[in-house]
């Protein structure tokens, strides 16, 4: 079935700073001031969580506070184009996710250009996208869902959060590779979401791990499937992933990264990602950030620009196979 592209606010990891133009610092001195960190985020989000950790422990590496700014509001669109326009000089940082990805295919017209007007500096962490039940529902296992979404056609329903988000095109994924003809459901949030599938208002539920663990925890919910390759969440080591059962093309994470504009001296770059894997390898920081269900990734500036390339063009071809109304 077709699906309108609604006016949306998924959560695009992005954020705005501008900061006055100033000659780039020379090698040898970089940093000699604090460094403005943008997170799109109102404070206390998961996102402005993971944040907060990685700029802290970074600040110490670099001898120089890292400054977290939190630019919430309009998608994120404003936020990139301020921050593309900031100095390249590695004061202004940004941090984006999956989102950003995704956007540049949602759009007749995409607002900006996310690989020529940024430099990636590192992946940080991913997040597990999962397929979740009520404990109380019959379907126990992703064969009961098959079994009963191709019973029910488009009055099977599944619930997700915002239309746009990695949580839809998850559910637009496997309904592809599954050859379903479900009713997907957008949500404003996880709370509604989960609201709705502990009362049966939807039959299964695509969300973050985040948000939904105390409730699998608790026993309101059941994880059927992580979408995360073969690699299964060391806080759902029961939980089997896609691949292994059966759908290896439902592979999904989100996961988040640290850019900087453009035409940022290589030095630059090098320095920050050179502190970016101290802290992500720093057992105590990996400890705190995978405690909220984040996977620490890490890596070089070239794998972090590999992953937003081959990301774009996934996202565009789920986006087109599913025949989402561009904005």
């Amino acid at each position: 079935m077709r699906h309108q592209a609604m006016k949306y606010a998924f959560a695009l990891l992005a954020g705005a700073c501008a900061l006055p133009a100033m000659a780039a610092a020379p090698e040898g001195s970089f940093p000699a001031r604090p460094i403005t960190l943008v997170v799109p985020f109102a404070a206390g989000n998961v996102a402005d969580g993971i944040a907060r950790i990685v700029a802290n422990a970074l600040g110490e590496d670099l001898g120089q506070q890292v400054v977290v700014e939190n630019r919430p509001g309009a998608g994120g669109i404003g936020a990139i184009r301020q921050v593309a326009a900031a100095a390249p000089d590695g004061y202004t940082v940004i941090y984006i996710g999956v989102g950003t990805a995704i956007s540049q295919s949602l759009f007749r017209t995409p607002p900006y250009d996310i690989e020529k007007s940024f430099v990636p500096i590192s992946t940080m962490t991913s997040n597990d996208v999962l397929m979740l039940a009520s404990s109380k529902s019959r379907l126990k296992n992703v064969q009961d869902v098959v079994r009963e979404a191709k019973a029910k056609g488009d009055r099977f329903t599944v619930g997700i959060s915002l239309i746009g988000t990695l949580q839809h095109l998850t559910a637009e994924l496997f309904k592809s590779n599954a050859k379903l003809d479900y009713t997907i459901v957008p949500f404003k949030t996880a709370a509604n979401l989960n609201t709705a599938l502990q009362s049966g208002d939807i039959d299964i539920a695509f969300e973050y791990l985040q948000p939904m663990y105390g409730l699998i925890a608790d026993g309101g919910l059941s994880a059927l499937a992580i979408g995360n390759g073969t690699h299964r969440s060391p806080r759902l080591p029961d939980v089997a992933t896609f691949t292994e059962l059966g759908y290896p093309k439902v592979q999904v994470a989100s996961w988040g990264m640290l850019l900087a504009p453009a035409k940022t001296p290589d030095a630059v770059v090098e320095r920050l990602n050179k502190g970016m894997q101290n802290v992500l390898n720093n057992p105590e920081i990996r400890a705190r950030l995978e405690s909220n269900g984040s996977r620490v990734l890490g890596g070089t500036t070239a794998q972090a620009r590999e992953l937003i390339s081959s990301e774009i063009a996934r996202w565009r071809k789920v986006i087109q196979d599913a025949r989402i109304e561009l904005q």
